[in-house]
């Protein structure tokens, strides 16, 4: 029992002695990862040397404020030109006052400016005094003012507003119509508005979003149907959706447009109807005529005394035959528009939208 006692404290001496070495071990592990994580701190601080300056801080600070004026104004020009469509518009006791006073002399006026855009499609010079017809066209055409008329002719109180609308987008088109044409868009063609179809005017739908807050637009959708140059199209949509100069200058007319919103929906363009084949006919009234439009394209025909007598089966006739074939069927052949069709929204700016309504609840 003493012997044990006597180890006991050997045991207890021994045990301290290797938790001291241990502790040591750890202090000395400890210390040399301080010292490293030290040294790599102190490295990264010498590194950064440059310490951000007053002008640094002004710079940063102008940039801050012309990011928010930007922001500004284009919120405010949102609202402004966003509400082009909804505003300032005249005031009628009753439908059949805004038909006698506004509606019926603005229809007037607008069929009036569409039929001075529709020419006649043209001709080679071969077949000049001839055009080319294509018989319920015009009625189709009569038909829309028509329809048009008969809604406006006394509106409900509350529709008044909407007809307004209608009349507003037609001007719109017809004023960007006449300014293209004005500064050479479309060549010969010009423009004819064949149909026109309007829906009620409300919330535009946005994906699957038909709620107020969800949407940036209130819309009045339209359908149009014209006829015109290929290019003429193009560039008659890009100035709806995109106004520029070209167009939101005053026209002749000192027509001007309001440049409210206009958002495409679908724009398809196809052939109008051709013949597959046309056949003319050059009487002998006509030959001398039809061989000095040749001649003056280089077709060389020699006419003689009497050009009625030319044969159409040899000689001179002959080539006065061949001459008009090429020059029908290949140099100076009869050109036809396209017909356009447009689904377009007449926009304003809806100030509900979530994403600029302030929060009540949190002013």
């Amino acid at each position: 029992m003493d012997n044990l006692k006597k180890n006991l404290h050997f045991v207890v001496f021994g045990v301290g002695v290797l938790l001291g070495i241990i502790l040591l071990g750890v202090g000395i592990m400890w210390r040399g990862g301080t010292e490293e994580a030290l040294a790599g701190a102190q490295a990264d601080l010498a590194a950064k040397t440059k310490v951000a300056s007053r002008g640094t801080l002004d710079e940063a600070t102008a940039r801050s404020e012309r990011f928010g004026s930007s922001l500004q104004e284009a919120d405010a020009r949102l609202r402004n030109t966003g509400g082009a469509f909804e505003s300032s518009y005249d005031s009628h006791q009753s439908g059949g006052e805004f038909y006698s006073a506004e509606a019926r002399p603005a229809l007037q006026r607008l069929k009036n400016r569409f039929a001075a855009m529709n020419r006649n499609n043209p001709m080679p010079a071969l077949l000049d005094g001839w055009e080319v017809t294509r018989t319920g066209a015009e009625r189709v055409q009569d038909q829309a003012w028509e329809q048009l008329e008969r809604e406006m002719l006394s509106p409900s109180n509350d529709k008044i507003r909407e007809m307004q609308m209608r009349l507003r987008v037609l001007d719109e088109l017809a004023t960007t119509c006449e300014k293209l044409i004005e500064t050479g868009i479309g060549g010969d063609f010009g423009v004819k508005l064949t149909e026109f179809r309007f829906e009620a005017y409300g919330v535009a739908a946005i994906g699957a979003y038909t709620n107020e807050t969800d949407s940036p637009w209130y819309a009045m959708p339209v359908s149009l149907k014209l006829e015109c140059s290929p290019s003429f199209a193009v560039a008659l949509v890009d100035e709806l959706v995109n106004p520029t100069s070209r167009t939101m200058t005053p026209t002749a007319d000192k027509n001007q447009r309001k440049g409210f919103p206009i958002l495409l929906d679908m724009m398809q363009t196809e052939m109008v109807e051709r013949p597959p084949v046309v056949r003319y006919d050059i009487n002998n009234d006509d030959k001398e005529a039809a061989a000095r439009k040749l001649n003056d394209k280089g077709a060389g025909i020699t006419l003689p005394n009497d050009p009625k007598k030319l044969d159409p089966a040899e000689g001179e006739g002959k080539k006065l035959v061949e001459a008009a074939d090429k020059d029908l069927n290949q140099e100076d052949r009869v050109a036809l528009p396209v017909r356009v069709g447009l689904k377009l929204r007449a926009a304003t700016f809806n100030k509900n939208w979530r994403a600029v309504k302030k929060d009540e609840g949190n002013q």
